[in-house]
């Protein structure tokens, strides 16, 4: 699902959405730092719906760079 921008969302940031159940996070993301790894906000899932483990951008990072 990606990111979207809410009444709520920052000043030049995004608000990243789970790609299965739609929720968004509570906090919002820069432009910049979506850009930077689109690929992982574009498929970001929630918690709940990655069966009690959050994915993480860190590890993303380092799996990117193989």
């Amino acid at each position: 699902m990606g990111v979207t921008i809410k009444n709520s969302t920052m000043e030049r940031a995004v608000t990243p959405i789970c790609n299965e159940c739609g929720i968004t996070l509570c906090w919002d993301i820069s432009i910049e730092e979506y850009e930077e790894a689109k690929g992982f906000w574009d498929d970001w899932i929630c918690e709940v719906c990655n069966k009690g483990v959050p994915l993480s951008l860190k590890e993303w990072k380092v799996k990117q760079k193989r």
